[in-house]
């Protein structure tokens, strides 16, 4: 069992640097929507990061230009 235990180790490194790069970005970009945000991250595992960085990210360029 403890071989085994080994195989989810870059699952979880995965989803924690996700994690925080999120985070980071979300922080640093303050968003519409960054508690909502922060909220889906978090509780949503792998598939919240990867859905802030494909939909949470849009339009935020476009402020940083203003």
């Amino acid at each position: 069992m403890p071989e085994k235990i080994w195989l989810f180790v870059p699952l979880v490194v995965l989803q924690l640097a996700l994690l925080v790069v999120a985070l980071i970005d979300l922080t640093r970009r303050k968003p519409k929507g960054t508690l909502i945000w922060g909220v889906v991250i978090v509780l949503f595992s792998i598939v919240g990061p990867v859905l802030y960085f494909a939909l949470g990210r849009k339009g935020a360029g476009d402020e940083s230009n203003e």
